[in-house]
């Protein structure tokens, strides 16, 4: 279970109640949106960083300027040659694009899961109860979930799971959740 994935916890006096269950895993559903949308913007950073570096190496025009040939420009423009060297066989070794692929299906996966989620608590909330129906939902809501665990892969970043955290927790506050009686 990734850092993500660990559901939060209340300390409402009503904790004891099963509802709590729906809203826990749909908090974790949320968290692991934002985790992973900060994961794939992170991916896309470093992409399109490597690329630039790659085109700038590739312009030999860059290199003929006249503040380059001089001893320190010189210096530079290898070094950055070096750099470009390194990232362009380093590039099929880590596919930064297949990795961002596989996490935009897991982040769709987790926001269906996390609109059905939604959907059921809507229900509870309207019909008074957390009922069969609900419980049903649910039921399938977490078979749905088991099959995500799989094709989870690591964990964010502490500082990132913090602040993911942190938005999750002014987005849907505990007391915003309805308790049946």
């Amino acid at each position: 279970m990734s850092s993500a994935e660990k559901p939060f916890l209340a300390k409402a006096s009503s904790r004891n109640h099963a509802v709590w269950d729906v809203y826990d895993q749909m908090r974790t559903a949320r968290l692991n949106v934002k985790c992973l949308t900060c994961e794939i913007r992170r991916i896309e950073r470093q992409s399109k960083t490597i690329e630039i570096v790659l085109a700038l190496s590739g312009a030999s025009s860059i290199g003929a300027l006249s503040f380059l040939q001089s001893g320190s420009g010189k210096t530079a423009w290898s070094v950055f040659g070096i750099v470009a060297m390194v990232l362009a066989l380093l590039k099929p070794i880590f596919p930064l694009t297949d990795k961002r692929v596989k996490k935009e299906r897991l982040l769709a996966s987790y926001r269906i899961l996390e609109h059905d989620l939604y959907c059921i608590t809507v229900g509870i909330k309207e019909r008074h109860a957390y009922d069969d129906q609900a419980k049903r939902e649910f039921r399938s809501a977490l078979a749905r979930k088991e099959g995500l665990m799989v094709h989870s892969e690591g964990t964010c970043s502490k500082r990132i799971l913090r602040r993911c955290q942190a938005a999750v927790n002014s987005e849907l506050p505990l007391d915003s959740f309805y308790i049946p009686q």
